[in-house]
């Protein structure tokens, strides 16, 4: 697993709490429902960095055949010893799916393409393995976004790499920063092989459809701006979240 930040789920408690992934998990759901509909029993699904396995369990709740993959192995087994239910959890590499081509219905790439050595081999690896009339739900950091979210600093993910280890180090956050984010441009060029549907400013003019009312609950008086705002500084927006489909197909 050379290149990857390994054991994450010491360095960021958060993938484990399961409030804050349930959150994630209610969005993610109104958007796929949104995008597929109802009915996701028979899919066969897929999600790269299960982790501690919160959301893998919940997505078993809808859909019948659920996979949790994750480098993470200690993550993993405390998923596979806690959770009530019998899920298929396995230690592997997104950068090299353990899945036969055309294999998978539904892929979760839930903010894991700036963790990964690179992010251009797993969306080769997302490509292959998704059926033609699959589709991968990705949520992804934006590069320009004012304040980071591992980290919780302001432009952190503008700086340039020496620059921003410095910046933790100063701050205290720690010694190495390793993510790396891109901007909407950045995105679009990573995703060149798939359609790919925005569905983040429908997000943010419908929270409660999606299931995101944390977004103005958190920032009121982000309610407050005009939707045309928004659309102006889309390329400011701190999260995208988009649907992707092969593009052949």
């Amino acid at each position: 697993m050379e290149g990857y930040q390994l054991n994450y789920s010491k360095i960021n408690n958060a993938v484990l709490d399961p409030l804050s992934r349930e959150r994630k998990y209610r969005k993610m759901i109104s958007v796929i429902r949104d995008y597929y509909g109802e009915d996701l029993s028979n899919l066969r699904c897929l999600e790269v960095g299960a982790s501690g396995g919160i959301i893998t369990s919940l997505l078993s709740d809808d859909i019948s055949d659920v996979v949790g993959l994750d480098i993470d192995a200690d993550a993993l087994h405390s998923a596979s010893k806690n959770s009530k239910k019998s899920l298929n959890y396995v230690i592997g590499d997104g950068l090299n799916l353990p899945f036969k081509d055309s294999a998978i219905d539904l892929v979760i790439c839930n903010h894991i393409y700036e963790h990964v050595p690179n992010a251009d081999q797993l969306f080769h690896e997302i490509y292959r393995v998704l059926s033609d009339g699959g589709f991968c739900y990705m949520a992804a950091g934006n590069k320009l976004m004012v304040y980071e979210g591992h980290y919780h600093l302001p432009f952190l993910s503008w700086l340039p790499k020496p620059v921003a280890h410095c910046y933790l180090k100063l701050t205290g956050r720690g010694d190495h920063y390793y993510e790396n984010h891109l901007s909407y441009i950045g995105l679009k060029k990573l995703l060149k092989n798939f359609n790919v549907i925005d569905y983040t400013l429908e997000i943010i003019y419908y929270p409660r459809r999606f299931a995101a009312e944390e977004l103005f609950d958190q920032h009121p008086i982000a309610a407050k701006i005009p939707k045309s705002v928004f659309r102006i500084l889309h390329s400011l927006i701190p999260t995208y979240i988009f649907i992707l489909t092969k593009k052949h197909a």
